[in-house]
């Protein structure tokens, strides 16, 4: 039994009180903001302010425990991330303790590395990010690289030359962080027709005469905006028309507060592939992944998990063909609750 067990950590969990007779563990969390959250966890269910929490959702895998689990990847917004942006209280109490027993945490995200590495860094220990939507893999706090894929230079041509004739201005992302360049545009990334694209980030982007003249052997991905998703449907069925389209694939996905994304990325990359190169690396199995995820970028990395989860508030595309669904959403602490009540931690 575990009593008054304090965490010190700014705007973090500060107080936590744990009891685990036999199948119970209730405890309670205090943040540095006064904001209290109370827990019962018994017989594998979780009750939250003396209610069960319940979904509508019926595929989750009730009965089963995560033994063997090694690693925990997930997507950011939408998943990990809650509707006003945060890394909620029990998300980062939970995942520190699986930090603390050794499972490896994996930050899986459309995002560049630098948007990305501020969350990884509210956590004390190593993770590691993928970014761009598995072009990148890097650790965490250190920035190394451990794998990159790029589009290749033929192919990131055909793309912006197609793209441009039909009315788009191309946002070209590169794997040039060390040099403090992320986002490569033709104009500034503050123009209203990139719909504040990156937060209007200026620091980190570069106004280019022609996007292939800075880099072009290090590009990661191309993007496209629309508030209009049919108009951006229409680009991809034309880029997917080009010759050089063996050479990449194309995602379409919404962009929370900004606008729908075509991202075009090298053939057979995914945030799956960017674990699965981790896990070939470190020698451990799929089967010991739990992956959490939300848009259609997401489904090879829910498809190949051990225990790949959509969400309670993932699009219909991924919770129609996702083995498994949660039954919180990313406003009901879905990762912390889903962990615990499969039995994925330990507490002594």
């Amino acid at each position: 039994m575990i009593e008054n067990e304090s965490i010190v950590r700014a705007g973090r969990i500060c107080e936590a009180k744990f009891h685990t007779p036999s199948q119970i563990l209730s405890f309670s969390l205090k943040t540095k903001k006064g904001r209290k959250l109370a827990f019962r966890y018994e017989n594998r269910k979780i009750l939250q302010k003396g209610a069960f929490l319940e979904s509508s959702f019926m595929r989750f895998p009730y009965g089963k425990e995560l033994e063997g689990i090694h690693t925990i990847a997930m997507d950011l917004d939408g998943t990990l991330l809650n509707s006003r942006g945060c890394i909620s209280s029990l998300n980062h109490y939970v995942l520190s303790a699986a930090l603390a027993q050794g499972i490896r945490l994996i930050i899986a995200t459309g995002r560049r590395f630098s948007s990305a590495l501020p969350f990884a860094l509210e956590f004390s220990g190593d993770l590691f990010v993928v970014s761009n939507n598995g072009q990148v893999l890097r650790a965490s706090p250190t920035g190394a690289r451990v794998a990159e894929t790029y589009l290749s230079p033929n192919a990131a041509a055909a793309v912006l030359d197609s793209g441009k004739k039909s009315g788009f201005d191309p946002i070209l992302h590169v794997d040039h962080y060390e040099d403090g360049v992320d986002i490569l545009a033709e104009s500034p990334i503050t123009d209203p027709k990139f719909h504040n694209y990156s937060g209007g980030d200026l620091k980190r982007s570069r106004v280019v005469k022609n996007c292939l003249d800075y880099g072009s052997d290090r590009i990661l991905v191309a993007c496209f905006l629309s508030q209009q998703k049919d108009h951006l449907v229409e680009l991809e069925r034309n880029l997917l028309s080009l010759p050089e389209s063996d050479q990449f694939r194309t995602v379409i996905t919404r962009i929370h507060g900004v606008a729908y994304c075509l991202e075009v990325l090298e053939k057979n990359v995914s945030k799956w592939s960017a674990i699965d190169t981790f896990l070939r690396a470190n020698g451990l199995d799929s089967a010991g992944v739990v992956a959490f995820g939300d848009e259609k970028n997401d489904w090879e990395m829910i498809s190949q998990a051990g225990f790949g989860f959509a969400m309670k508030n993932a699009i219909p595309y991924l919770r129609d063909r996702a083995t498994y669904v949660t039954r919180y959403s990313n406003d009901e602490d879905a990762i912390a609750m889903t962990l615990l009540e499969l039995g994925a931690l330990c507490f002594p």
